[in-house]
């Protein structure tokens, strides 16, 4: 009979729990935002196979040095907006950023031996002495009706507020995604257009994104249609058989994120008419898994959130190095992948 082999990383162990490598390294660190029942299964598996995450001791020089320069933790993982503890990764599912950048960031941080511990956000706006026990924060998105205390190192990936003393930000330059997405639907012949966003993920009125979109698509003459929907939105389907109605059939479509996305291919689908626009009348900013089944592919932009996530953590360890610079604002280019690229 074949015998198991010891588990030599996560990944080893995560096949053997049936979970993602992230939920183990989470789990092994005695993560709140794993469920108690999976951070034991993982833990026992762990036990009986004599498995010990690697320490990561041998790294390169500029870590080695930015180790001796600053102590990096512990630091606080401010992850989601909501969600349930009964869930490994609550939130993952329903956040479009989480997904891509959590893997990346975990893998960062162990490779220059920060620290940390997750906190939701939740907790941290009812009781915000909770972050005095943290060196730092690395958060994403704006929070919802609160900001951190000024004195707090801290790193967001994407957010469009005001920026704070002490606290940088890495995000997407909006400018070139509208740009992109107009460039791609003009050239495609389009005389009309729809962007479609989940309301609950645009938390500002005037959201860059969809701003210059409709200002780019306006002054290259194409009127837009703004298409807001919400969580439960039962509506959108017959709202976008009422607007493809109405008038020119040569109809764009701009999807704010990969959630958006998949809400748009599915309506249309659903009305019979996604294979009609999605080779050039469709674009979504985002590169997502969630997309890699839409065929015809649609094009899509892609921020490259990977990389956002690994420049995060350089920025955090910089700025846990350097505490009362100013902050810093990051912007991370997009490119368009157009179908058959």
């Amino acid at each position: 009979m074949a015998t198991q082999r010891k588990p030599r990383n996560l990944n080893d162990l995560a096949r053997q729990a049936n979970v993602t490598a992230a939920t183990v390294s989470m789990a092994l660190r005695d993560s709140p935002q794993v469920s108690v029942q999976v951070r034991e299964k993982i833990r026992q598996l762990a036990a009986e196979q004599g498995f010990t995450p690697r320490a990561y001791n041998r790294c390169p020089r500029t870590e080695r040095s930015v180790r001796k320069q600053a102590h990096l933790g512990p630091v606080a993982l401010l992850l989601s907006q909501e969600g349930s503890g009964n869930n490994p990764l609550w939130g993952i599912r329903e956040d479009p950023i989480l997904g891509p950048v959590l893997p990346v960031i975990l893998e960062r941080f162990n490779r220059y031996g920060i620290d940390y511990a997750c906190l939701a956000p939740a907790e941290a706006k009812e009781n915000p002495a909770l972050l005095n026990a943290y060196n730092g924060v690395l958060y994403h998105n704006d929070l919802k009706g609160w900001t951190l205390p000024e004195q707090v190192p801290a790193v967001q990936i994407f957010g469009w507020e005001r920026m704070l003393p002490r606290q940088d930000r890495i995000t997407a330059n909006d400018d070139l995604v509208a740009e992109l997405a107009t460039s791609h639907l003009t050239r495609s012949g389009v005389k009309r257009a729809v962007i479609i966003w989940r309301e609950d993920m645009v938390q500002i009125p005037d959201h860059p994104r969809i701003v210059r979109f409709i200002q780019r698509m306006k002054e290259a003459g194409v009127p837009v249609t703004p298409m807001p929907f919400s969580r439960e939105d039962s509506g959108v389907t017959s709202r976008f058989q009422k607007f493809l109605e109405s008038g020119d059939d040569r109809v764009g479509f701009f999807a704010f994120n990969a959630l958006c996305g998949v809400k748009l291919y599915s309506t249309l689908d659903g009305l019979g008419l996604w294979e009609k626009y999605s080779r050039e009348q469709v674009v979504i900013c985002d590169k997502s898994l969630m997309l890699s089944n839409f065929y015809p592919h649609p094009a899509v932009i892609d921020l490259d959130l990977p990389a956002m996530a690994a420049k995060a953590v350089e920025l955090l360890v910089w700025r846990l190095a350097n505490p009362d610079l100013p902050g810093s604002l990051l912007l991370q280019a997009p490119r368009l992948i157009e179908p058959g690229c």
